[in-house]
């Protein structure tokens, strides 16, 4: 029984990842993106509800590769919440970075002048995000426990 409420945390934690990824991605891409106007780059002006779709499937893919096993690793090693919070964040910074890099070329970064630290910002947002609800997952009372008094 146990077994299944850890499948259906990490699963409710996908669910959101998946969200919170796609509302970055289009936030980064409102912000940043907006500012390239050459038909040369295919961001949201130029290819529309596709970016939110690859997005989408970015996300559902990265998920269960990369962070489900962080996760586990870190909600082992990291048994402060606060920590966690922290380290969500920081690591949601490091990879707006690697998203913005993907996103946009050099090319584009100095000449539509585009600022790396939007990214960094919205991605950290991401990761405290993400941090508050694996926090609040793990502290929730087990439905277990009230069958145990019956």
């Amino acid at each position: 029984m146990v077994l299944i409420l850890h499948i259906v945390r990490y699963l409710i934690l996908w669910i959101s990842f998946i969200i919170l990824f796609s509302l970055a991605a289009l936030g980064l891409e409102l912000i940043e993106g907006y500012k390239i106007t050459t038909s040369e780059y295919y961001g949201l002006r130029n290819i529309g509800f596709i970016f939110i779709t690859m997005m989408f499937l970015i996300a559902s893919v990265f998920y269960p590769v990369i962070l489900i096993p962080l996760s586990i690793v870190i909600s082992k090693i990291v048994t402060v919440a606060l920590g966690r919070v922290l380290l969500y964040s920081i690591l949601g910074g490091i990879g707006g970075i690697f998203i913005f890099h993907k996103f946009y070329s050099d090319h584009f970064i100095q000449e539509y002048d585009l600022n790396i630290s939007s990214s960094i910002l919205i991605f950290g947002a991401v990761g405290f995000m993400y941090a508050l609800i694996d926090n609040y997952l793990q502290r929730r009372p087990s439905p277990l426990r009230s069958l145990d008094m019956i």
